[in-house]
């Protein structure tokens, strides 16, 4: 775990990384649910390494209070 600064405590606490999936841009009927397949899978060839990277969100939790903040920080993120 990592020490950081929480606004909410007012000090310096213990966090933990949480990486969460992020909600489809994509409806819900079979087609929209085959579009997101193909979409992630000609992702995935193209790119193998960065290919799911943006489908997640990383998020920071104070284990304290457990206020959550998103924190993705890198070319990895973005």
């Amino acid at each position: 775990m990592l020490k950081k600064f929480c606004k909410q405590c007012g000090k310096e606490t213990e966090h933990k990384e949480v990486i969460k999936q992020k909600p489809s841009k994509y409806g819900k009927s079979r087609k929209e649910q085959f579009k997101a397949f193909l979409s992630g899978f000609f992702g995935g060839v193209a790119s193998p390494v960065g290919a799911s990277l943006d489908l997640i969100d990383r998020y920071v939790v104070c284990t304290k209070c457990g206020n959550k903040k998103l924190e993705n920080l890198g070319d990895e993120f973005q």
